[in-house]
């Protein structure tokens, strides 16, 4: 939103301040290439290098801030506005880059990407239908209404997964599965938010998949 407004004011604008011009391109491509390094699940792979350039803007938007913001013209304060919003993006980034795996605030973040699974309307998983029927959800017997996963300990483990990160499995689900950064687990289905998985010692669950990077 905070890239749109800049972009958008900055044609209104024109070449008035063409350090704007190159806070725009520069963080269109930081934009776009911390978008695949998360749908990828590659943070632990580009982190250095999104730092750096996310260093770098915050900087230059920085700069641009102080060009714009008292200039005393609408179209120059709608800029800094945009360029605000993105300043606190970048911030956020830069938490969320740079913190470590088992911080409080990477756990935190991560927390709100993945929704428990369980909840009130006892349907299935959250975040979507269980792949190939292999978990199925029950209706609770207990007076909070959550729902109860069932997994198939049956399954055929056609996957193995490296944990990027520690998990707490949640102490009101008996399905979910809690493991340590760097575990290997086996996994049903690698679809869907979150996967059937087996540790090593035999114990089955399901696992969140942003914590699990296939090998």
């Amino acid at each position: 939103i905070g890239w749109f407004i800049t972009f958008i004011s900055a044609c209104t604008i024109g070449a008035a301040i063409h350090l704007v011009w190159v806070d725009i391109f520069y963080n269109l491509f930081i934009i776009l290439g911390a978008t695949l390094a998360v749908a990828a699940q590659a943070v632990h792979n580009y982190r250095f290098a999104l730092l750096t350039f996310i260093g770098g803007s915050l900087t230059l938007v920085i700069l641009c801030i102080e060009g714009t913001i008292n200039v005393g013209y609408s179209k120059f304060s709608a800029t800094s506005a945009g360029l605000i919003i993105q300043s606190f993006v970048l911030i956020f980034w830069v938490i969320y880059f740079g913190s470590e795996e088992d911080s409080l605030a990477l756990r935190t973040i991560n927390g709100f990407t993945i929704p428990r699974a369980h909840g009130a309307t006892g349907t299935g998983v959250a975040g979507g239908a269980a792949p190939n029927g292999v978990i199925s959800a029950t209706q609770p017997q207990d007076n909070n209404n959550l729902s109860s996963v069932v997994v198939a300990a049956s399954s055929d483990y056609a996957y193995k997964a490296r944990a990027l990160y520690s998990y707490e499995a949640n102490p009101e689900d008996a399905n979910e599965l809690g493991f340590v950064k760097g575990e290997v687990l086996d996994i049903v289905d690698n679809k869907g938010k979150w996967w059937q998985a087996r540790k090593q010692d035999g114990t089955v669950g399901i696992a969140p998949s942003n914590y699990l990077q296939l090998i």
